[in-house]
């Protein structure tokens, strides 16, 4: 009987001390975990607590109160991803867990402490630094998609939203903001106290606090105060833009109040304008980050500085409704979040630019940034798939950014735009301060119009790449041509794909017949002799439209004879789609660049040959011919840009003169501009423009660019900036060696807290002038790419690698991706696909010289 009684003693012991011992969930936030905390919790409240230390390498102390209702008492899990020295103090309700530890990044919830009800869950801890973008005087939490679990313990997914309180303790002179309305501010003793009251239910995502030596401006709206905080050093600059950031800020509250028919849903409206901040803006509800630079513009902005000021700013303030207090339930749809914010600036900016064509600024902001990815054999749907949260951050990219406004232009006309803001009205309403997804928006929207959108939303959606369109004879009647589509990657696909979409046939510079194309292919009823001249225009047909050799000669020499600067913009965007595919000589094309930048005056399109004719040009000509075709494009670009009418296109057509001149006179003369020796009339030189400038002569190899780098560092305006050229230098260097160990240095993370200026300088180290040296560079970008994707945000893997393959054009470059590949056969999915996307001109650039050259 003992032996019994000790037996049963012995398995009680087991069982209780195996209580705590149950196998965490996997790393990250997996879908699995997420259902089932979303299924339990409610009501949930965060209070943190924070003390800054003055020196920005010691830990910041947190304490954070977690208040959450359980429909039953079940086990459960907060996510920190972090070291066990950081996990302080852990108390479940009325119970201290002894030597609380973080498995798998995360920390059980048991629910022998826990009850049905109401929970309180205090943890006493030492925040992640990674998220929290620490300097000298002033920090900023940016969480987004999944970075929250880095510094502080919580739920972090966005289905399950909490109001969010903050308590700061500061150091001397500095002032914070948050999600909330600040409510009580004290000193004591060489210290600052902030607290702020809680925020209504949000995501973590969107959770925010920033804290640092920030100058505090503000307007009034209706019964709100709107604030402003910056550090912006330059009071010139700061008092030149003030007034239009307040003003298309305010009247981007007021559009969006009016469209939704719902008023601005949270408490309080902060902009935060930082230094270098790695995004445009970041929309968090309180307290909008934005960079810098972005809101404050230098002297005699171009037009589309200032377009793309007024869209960023209406951008994130349409988050306020179409993300924040509508959002996504899972990150596989943060597509959703990010059309919404799109579509709704450009509605909001386009009367503030009346003089613009609107169609074609879409047409040219959105297509050709989406065509880069859909051209790609690593090209990804709109929709993708996402089992685990810690990949959330590779789903951005050009598809959600521009090609989901392109499928929002057309779920609108197919829908009618009433209809479809009626349809926007409901989905709002019905889910406020909750999660919807493009399911739900799609049900509302189908109450107010007869159109079945399914297949179209598959397709559009759901499906990867684009389609090829082009004209073909009929197989069963060779006197009736057909136009059709097919997938340009059959493998990225599904085999019986094809795009609905509506497609306009032109001749010359008249619509001539318009085709609702919802099937693969529609016979046309028109002549196949005239087909040689007949193109797909506007901004409906999406798509490469692959011309005859009789159209591609055709439009290389009549597009600046086209009216229309609609179809114009579109000829561009297709014509250089079709030197891509490898169907015209780059000598041939870059000519019809030159000739056309003489010829056109739209601003919009003058940028768009500039850019092209910069690519063109460093790509996809043979090293070989730079030097004699510098010196011919130095002369004919210098002459157009004397006969600009604009300052915008003076300023357009002289940044690319300065690109690709390579000529000692040219280089002298760049040098004289910056040391105020010589001035273009109209062009005043930025900060940016100095840094750029510099930049080029010091890669060009001009004799007296060490000596030019520390006289430019003297004259620079802002001390962000002169940091930032500081931090570039070491990348301009003539040394390779000394190069090659600032390459080195960005191995480690905290070398990379600069994520712009990280770009910026692989930009500058793998220059087309440099790449010879730099492509032993590119197997350690590959290797470091999965570390970059885990500590970097979410931009940053796009950015590494696109930033490390753009100057590269030779075999020897791809082959190195190929390799790399092939040799990681279990690579992340996800991650490959960047490198395809990323590599993808690398390879086109090399093949059409071999086929040319």
């Amino acid at each position: 009987m003992k032996h019994v009684i000790l037996l049963l003693s012995l398995s009680l012991v087991l069982t209780n001390c195996n209580i705590y011992q149950k196998p965490a969930p996997e790393a990250g936030v997996s879908q699995r975990l997420a259902k089932q905390r979303k299924a339990h919790i409610s009501d949930l409240n965060y209070t943190l607590s924070i003390i800054v230390p003055e020196d920005k390498d010691e830990p910041i102390d947190g304490h954070s109160i977690i208040r959450f209702n359980l429909n039953s008492r079940t086990t459960t899990y907060l996510d920190f991803k972090a070291d066990n020295q950081q996990l302080l103090q852990l108390i479940i309700n009325e119970d201290t867990i002894p030597s609380p530890v973080i498995e798998n990044e995360h920390i059980q919830l048991h629910k022998s402490s826990l009850i049905k009800g109401a929970n309180t869950v205090q943890v006493k801890y030492i925040l992640g630094d990674g998220a929290l973008n620490r300097n000298a005087d002033y920090f900023y939490a940016l969480f987004v998609p999944d970075r929250a679990r880095t510094a502080i313990p919580c739920f972090d997914q966005p289905d399950i939203k909490g109001t969010f309180e903050v308590k700061m303790d500061l150091p001397e002179g500095w002032t914070g903001v948050a999600n909330g309305q600040a409510t009580t501010k004290q000193a004591t003793e060489g210290r600052i106290q902030l607290e702020f009251a809680p925020s209504q239910p949000i995501s973590t995502y969107l959770w925010a606090f920033t804290a640092g030596q920030y100058q505090f401006d503000s307007i009034k709206w209706k019964d709100k105060t709107i604030g402003l905080f910056h550090m912006v050093d330059d009071s010139t600059k700061y008092n030149r833009n003030i007034e239009e950031v307040f003003r298309q800020t305010l009247a981007s509250l007021d559009w969006l109040e009016d469209y939704t028919d719902f008023d601005y849903p949270f408490d309080t409206y902060n902009l935060v304008a930082i230094p270098s901040f790695q995004f445009g803006g970041m929309e968090h509800p309180g307290a909008t980050y934005y960079r810098s630079e972005k809101l404050f513009l230098d002297e005699n902005p171009t037009r589309n500085e200032e377009l793309a000021r007024a869209n960023l700013i209406a951008h994130e303030t349409a988050h306020m409704w179409f993300g924040d207090l509508v959002t996504m339930p899972w990150f596989d749809e943060v597509w959703l979040k990010e059309v919404f914010a799109n579509f709704m600036a450009d509605k909001i900016t386009e009367p503030w630019f009346p003089e613009m064509n609107h169609q074609l600024r879409f047409l040219l902001a959105h297509f050709p940034a989406a065509y880069a990815v859909d051209r790609t054999a690593g090209a990804n749907p709109i929709g993708q798939q996402l089992k685990n949260l810690q990949n959330a951050g590779t789903l951005y990219g050009g598809i959600i950014y521009h090609k989901s406004p392109i499928v929002m232009k057309q779920l609108e006309s197919m829908a009618g735009e009433a209809q479809l803001q009626q349809g926007i009205r409901e989905y709002v309403k019905t889910n406020a301060y909750s999660n919807a997804s493009w399911n739900d928006l799609i049900a509302s929207i189908d109450k107010y119009t007869e159109t079945d959108l399914k297949v179209w939303s598959n397709a559009w959606v759901f499906e990867a790449g684009r389609p090829i369109i082009h004209f073909e004879p009929s197989t069963e009647d060779k006197t009736i041509w057909q136009l059709k589509q097919i997938a340009e990657h059959p493998g990225l696909a599904s085999k019986k794909t094809y795009w609905p979409q509506a497609i306009n046939i032109i001749q010359k510079d008249s619509i001539r017949l318009e085709y609702e194309m919802f099937d693969a292919s529609i016979n046309l009823d028109t002549d196949p002799d005239e087909l040689n001249t007949l193109f797909l225009a506007d901004e409906k047909g999406y798509g490469l439209v692959r011309l005859t050799e009789p159209q591609i000669n055709y439009w290389l020499n009549n597009t600046h004879l086209v009216k229309g600067e609609l179809l114009r913009g579109r000829i561009v965007i297709n014509l250089y789609e079709n030197f891509l595919d490898g169907s015209i000589h780059p000598d041939q094309f870059l000519n019809y660049l030159l000739e056309s930048i003489k010829k056109e005056i739209n601003p919009l399109i003058l940028s768009q040959y500039a850019n092209q004719l910069q690519t063109v040009f460093w790509q996809f000509i043979p090293k070989s011919s730079w030097d004699a075709l510098s010196a011919k494009l130095e002369k004919e670009l210098w002459a157009s840009m004397e006969t600009q009418q604009t300052i915008a296109n003076k300023k357009t057509l002289f940044r690319l003169w300065s690109n690709i001149s390579m000529s000692e006179d040219a280089k002298e003369l760049l040098a004289q501009m910056l040391s105020d020796k010589y001035k273009i009339e109209g062009i005043t030189l930025s900060d940016n423009d100095k840094i750029r400038i510099i930049s080029q002569l010091s890669i060009k190899e001009y004799q007296y660019s060490k000596e030019l780098q520390a006289e430019t560092l003297g004259q620079l305006s802002s001390k962000h900036n002169k940091e930032k050229l500081s931090f570039l230098m070491p990348s301009l260097s003539s040394n390779a060696a000394d190069r090659d160990a600032f390459f080195l240095s960005l191995s480690k993370v905290e070398n990379r807290s600069k994520e712009a200026w990280v770009q910026s300088a692989l930009l500058n180290l793998h220059h087309p002038l440099r790449t010879s040296h730099s492509v032993h560079y590119l197997p350690a970008t590959l290797q470091q790419l999965e570390e970059i994707q885990k500590t970097g945000d979410i931009f940053f893997p796009i950015g590494w690698l696109g930033s490390s393959f753009s100057g590269h054009s030779s075999d020897e470059a791809y082959n190195v991706a190929q390799r790399f590949l092939n040799n990681n056969s279990n690579y992340p999915e996800h991650l490959k696909l960047k490198i395809l996307q990323n590599t993808d001109m690398t390879q086109r650039a090399y093949t059409i010289k071999e086929k040319y050259y």
